[in-house]
């Protein structure tokens, strides 16, 4: 019997703009549709640090937010300031709609989840946000499908991407479960396990939203029974139509006569129930578009991690990320994005490895692979290795200087020089330790900047420009990680301060210039009122201090240079 694990990734034309800019998680963002006589539709939209709203009257439930697709983007506006104001209009992000970018995005997704297993498909729907896997044969690699469910919630969040797991014997069934993980914590066997372990541990076991389900085999009628009937993918109009008869579950329409169903309802609804159920087969296909180069090899024996590793290990890989950089190369691009298998008798042991910049040098790549493999426990023994692209690009090339670099060919030099330190050091330290400070508007100095991958950085650095976001003259240039308390002596109760202490050490206050005042807004939760000052001591050193508006008290919040 099959079994497909199907991948949701909720709302992901907004995700995928979350995935290019970070900073953008801070504010509402709608991704838009322009339409006839210039409406503009919501096809998505979401806010990922939304903050919290209390309800005014004890025991009142908070009215969220809810803008369906196809909503005008006018109303979903008023929507939104109905429950947070009009300022979070104003900060808002509107984009426009970009299919292809998404499904680009997708499939590039798609590929790294290859992990899984050999076949990914991605979902036959004109905005697809699921992904099928077929792990009928892979899911005991794992530890057995809740482990493989479990593992790939945490691989896509470990990405900064949200999404819901489930798996079941069919993709229909897959993706009704995936859509109600919350509404499934009764009749999935891991979720009953994991219910019955929390009570005895004395937690709530609705503590959270669960974001992996896993159907019994040959249960999915039963199990999925509860809900509602838009979850076999039917349209409005056959949804309109079983709601008429008092139909608006799964197990409602599976307790309808299979005849009355295609004289009395639309064709798609009885389609649907025998996907659902089985009766009629939906093959996964595997549509990528441009196929990426893969190679492997597999071993005679199994290769003990004991024996010559670099020797052994370190020359296969060599020949077949080489086998997988000569076809681009010609093509005139390099590798963004990498994936190595290596193959074990009991589970695999994946390993991705992300360039900044497209490279087509195959000792460059290599040497991140072998960074990253000192980061990674492997398997006691290897059966094969395989080496697969999961994106490339266009990489950039540079005639050669006959009298050394000039002016220029420096830039270009230096910019690839940047982006390879930038590679092994991501590869030595993780991707997310190394990322550029970028500034946002923000009116709290602590929340003011938001770390990004740092692949647009290389082009500023190397134009000759001056820094983008070089700091006002009222900011320091050291900040700690949290504001120091300090005991200050002050002439008058809201003035300057006169003398404070830090470190043991006791500064006079030659000179004070302020106070600048800082609040923010209420929609943030509690609000932060500060009065800051900028304060030269009597040995010339300069600091930035601000007194705390509700509950006093004075603290160090930078040092200028």
């Amino acid at each position: 019997m099959p079994r497909i694990m199907t991948i949701w990734l909720p709302r992901w034309p907004v995700q995928r703009r979350f995935l290019e800019k970070p900073e953008l998680r801070k504010a509402p963002v709608f991704v838009c549709r322009r339409e006839r006589r210039g409406v503009m539709t919501v096809v998505s939209w979401a806010w990922a640090l939304q903050p919290r709203v209390h309800a005014p009257v004890a025991g009142r439930r908070v009215r969220e937010v809810k803008i369906p697709p196809g909503m005008s983007l006018a109303e979903g506006m008023a929507a939104l300031a109905i429950v947070h104001g009009s300022r979070a209009c104003h900060i808002a992000e509107v984009d426009h709609d970009d299919p292809a970018g998404d499904r680009l995005a997708l499939e590039q997704l798609a590929r790294s989840s290859r992990r899984f297993a050999p076949l990914v498909a991605i979902e036959d729907a004109e905005r697809p946000e699921c992904l099928h896997v077929d792990v009928t044969g892979t899911a005991d690699f794992f530890g057995g499908e809740a482990a493989i469910a479990r593992t790939a919630v945490w691989t896509l969040a470990a990405r900064g991407i949200h999404a819901r797991v489930a798996i079941a014997d069919t993709p229909a069934a897959a993706w009704a479960a995936a859509h109600h993980t919350d509404r499934l914590e009764e009749s999935c066997e891991d979720s009953r396990r994991d219910f019955r372990r929390d009570f005895r541990r004395g937690r709530s076991p609705f503590r959270r939203r669960r974001r992996w389900a896993v159907v019994p085999k040959g249960g999915q009628c039963t199990a999925l029974a509860s809900l509602p009937a838009g979850a076999l993918r039917l349209d409005d109009g056959s949804v309109a139509q079983l709601s008429e008869v008092g139909v608006d579950s799964i197990g409602g329409v599976l307790r309808l006569p299979r005849k009355s169903l295609a004289s009395r309802f639309a064709p798609q609804v009885s389609m649907r129930l025998a996907q659902f159920t089985g009766a009629l087969a939906e093959p996964l296909v595997a549509t990528f578009g441009d196929e990426l180069p893969q190679a492997a090899h597999d071993f005679d024996f199994p290769l003990s991690t004991q024996d010559a590793v670099e020797a052994a290990v370190g020359a296969v890989l060599e020949r077949l990320v080489g086998d997988c950089v000569v076809p681009l190369a010609a093509q005139g691009k390099g590798i963004t994005s990498l994936q190595v298998r290596f193959e074990a008798p009991h589970a695999p042991v994946v390993v991705d490895v992300g360039l900044f910049r497209p490279s087509a040098s195959v000792k460059h790549i290599v040497d991140l692979v072998r960074l990253r493999l000192a980061r990674v426990r492997l398997p006691r023994e290897i059966a094969g290795i395989a080496v697969e692209v999961v994106s490339a690009g266009a990489a950039h090339c540079r005639q050669r200087l006959l009298f050394g670099a000039g002016a220029a060919g420096g830039g270009t030099r230096a910019a690839a020089e940047v982006g390879m330190l930038l590679d092994r050091l991501s590869g030595r330290l993780g991707r997310s330790a190394v990322f550029e400070p970028r500034p946002v508007a923000d009116a709290q100095p602590e929340h003011a900047w938001v770390g990004v991958p740092p692949s647009m950085a290389v082009g500023r650095r190397t134009g000759g420009s001056a820094c983008s976001f070089a700091a006002s003259e009222r900011r320091p240039m050291w900040m700690p990680p949290r504001p120091v308390r300090l005991e200050v002596v002050s002439v008058a109760p809201d003035g300057p301060p006169v003398r404070f202490r830090l470190g043991g050490q006791t500064h006079e206050v030659v000179k004070a210039h302020g106070p600048e005042r800082i609040e923010t807004a209420w929609w943030r939760g509690p609000t932060v009122r500060r009065d800051y000052y900028v304060v030269d001591t009597e040995t010339g050193a300069r600091f930035w201090l601000f007194r705390r508006l509700r509950g006093g008290g004075w603290f160090l919040h930078g040092l200028f240079g």
